[in-house]
């Protein structure tokens, strides 16, 4: 089988890609130039708010060094190199059709990939990346919102079919991390990551023995947050009222949200 994958290029995307590259025939790779990894602050913010917002965002940058390093190893296949200022839709649809995969795998790039797929002549599968638990959290900042809501167990990651409606995909597997005691935010972030670049070899392992995935059709869909929901406010619940301890606070049985049910892999 032929494979290409499409992503954004931060470490963690890389690291996802390179997973599929190193377990099966990619013929082909789009990446996408994402956004600055630190954000400016926003202005007119209290101190309170400045400090938070300024150790959220340094320490999302210290934990993908940590999981992921500073070196952005390339996948080694042939890359077409995309990015809000250059992207060229009928381009990027050429590269796919010539490279005639039979499976698309994508993660940090959905509306470019739903603008791909809906002009492709020949439709390969397509399997979307959401690291959200999307029967709760969907949209964006979809590993912030379930500590924001003191529900760090709900950190986790889909994998669904694309379809024509945003994240309304048939839905294949969801990866949970393991959360160990000092487990920060941004910690927990990058395991939903790492679990998921193990969990997709799963997926490819089916699709290469010619079994048939099970796919279960969404019987709801959580709350679709959007960017402007986030304010740097909210920060003050993660790290002025549980100094990111809302891990430890869980396991140690202090916070008793409900356990997501799962759905895992052909079950």
């Amino acid at each position: 089988m032929k494979y290409v994958i499409i992503g954004g290029d931060h470490p963690r995307h890389l690291h996802y890609l390179n997973s599929i590259v190193d377990s099966c025939n990619v013929v082909g790779a789009i990446l996408e130039k994402r956004e600055s990894f630190m954000p400016n602050v926003p202005d007119g913010l209290e101190d309170i708010d400045t400090n938070n917002f300024k150790r959220h965002f340094k320490n999302r940058e210290k934990y993908e060094i940590k999981y992921f390093g500073t070196e952005k190893r390339l996948p080694t296949c042939p890359i077409h190199y995309v990015s809000e200022d250059t992207l060229s839709l009928k381009d990027s649809v050429a590269f796919i059709e010539k490279l005639n995969p039979d499976v698309v795998f994508i993660f940090g790039v959905l509306e470019l990939s739903y603008k791909i797929n809906k002009k492709l002549k020949k439709l390969p599968i397509c399997i979307n990346l959401n690291t959200g638990l999307i029967q709760r959290y969907n949209g964006d900042a979809t590993l912030f919102w379930p500590f924001y809501f003191l529900e760090p167990n709900w950190a986790g990651s889909t994998f669904h079919l694309i379809t024509d409606e945003p994240d309304a995909g048939q839905i294949i597997h969801q990866s949970v991390p393991k959360l160990e005691k000092g487990d920060t935010i941004h910690e927990v972030a990058c395991k939903v990551v790492e679990q998921s670049a193990i969990d997709v070899k799963k997926i490819i392992n089916i699709l290469e023995n010619d079994k048939e995935l099970k796919l279960h059709k969404q019987k709801s869909t959580g709350k679709n947050f959007l960017t402007r929901d986030f304010i740097p406010q909210h920060l003050r619940v993660i790290y002025n009222l549980y100094n990111d301890d809302i891990v430890d606070q869980y396991l140690d049985n202090k916070l008793k949200p409900k356990n997501p049910e799962l759905i895992l892999i052909n079950q």
